[in-house]
């Protein structure tokens, strides 16, 4: 089975805001500016959001515990709904899945995220694999007609031996595809991860526990990213070049062991300069 790539997903996004643009009732998809996505924002979380799309407002508005969800939507700055306008129009493409999974929500794309439609992909697939076999029987069972019919011309006396072991045939078949359906759904394929605390965890791509966390597809090398213990001995040289690298998350420096992006705020991370350790780790 082909796996469904981000890319896909990404792609079938903007051809859905390409569809529907020009058709929008309330005119912001058409020329969407930053301040009118902002209001966007406020509108679909006034109408309710599902815990999915929840959890990506969360994240995307880098949302602290006790802020509300409403306020930090109404002062956001507008300048970072610029990406997701480019993105949508195709003019610059993004890696930041927190920003994918807003602009799918921005424009009502379903099934999100893209776990869901990942899911939806494996059901589709399935669904016309389980076609393609019944088809198969089907030619199987008409096969064995025309050699019964044959058969009581010449007068055989087994014509029925044929016509049990085509049916024993379809019963393995629908088995079969039984078992693949039962295995689909009650032991996915782990092709997803997720953030979880200080490390990428494999996940199924059909998690929906409710955690604050995006579920995004496999990146080998970003599955390699973990958090260091600021607290901890670190060398953070090798021969004068830098083996640690550093973002600042709400307002505290987190250290890493590679290079890449931050898992919460997409920012990139940046290598540890001795200015860095001494103003804000030292202590």
């Amino acid at each position: 089975m082909n796996k469904i790539t981000f890319e896909e997903y990404k792609s079938a996004i903007k051809s859905q805001y390409e569809e529907n643009k020009n058709v929008d009732v309330s005119g912001i998809l058409l020329n969407p500016t930053p301040a009118q996505l902002r209001n966007l924002c406020l509108m679909i979380f006034d109408n309710s959001l599902s815990k999915s799309d929840e959890n990506v407002f969360k994240l995307f508005f880098n949302l602290k515990e006790e802020q509300s969800i409403r306020k930090c939507i109404a002062n956001y700055d507008i300048a970072r709904f610029r990406p997701i306008i480019s993105f949508l129009k195709g003019e610059k493409d993004s890696e930041n899945t927190t920003r994918i999974e807003l602009a799918a929500i921005l424009i009502d794309f379903n099934p999100r995220p893209y776990n869901k439609y990942l899911l939806n992909g494996k059901i589709d697939a399935r669904g016309k694999s389980e076609a393609s076999a019944l088809v198969e029987v089907k030619k199987l069972i008409e096969s064995n007609s025309d050699e019964e019919r044959k058969n009581e011309k010449a007068g055989a006396t087994n014509k029925g031996l044929g016509k049990k072991a085509v049916i024993y045939l379809a019963v393995l078949l629908s088995l079969f595809f039984m078992g693949y359906t039962v295995k689909g759904v009650f032991f996915p394929e782990k092709e997803c991860m997720m953030w979880k605390e200080d490390h990428y965890l494999v996940v199924d791509c059909l998690n929906d526990n409710g955690a604050l966390g995006v579920v995004i597809p496999i990146d080998e090398n970003r599955m390699k990213l973990k958090k260091l213990d600021s607290n901890e001995k670190l060398n953070f040289f090798n021969n004068e070049k830098p083996v640690v690298w550093y973002c600042k998350h709400d307002g505290v420096v987190e250290l890493f062991n590679a290079p890449g992006f931050h898992p919460v705020t997409e920012k990139p991370l940046k290598p540890i300069t001795q200015y860095i350790i001494d103003k804000y780790l030292k202590q």
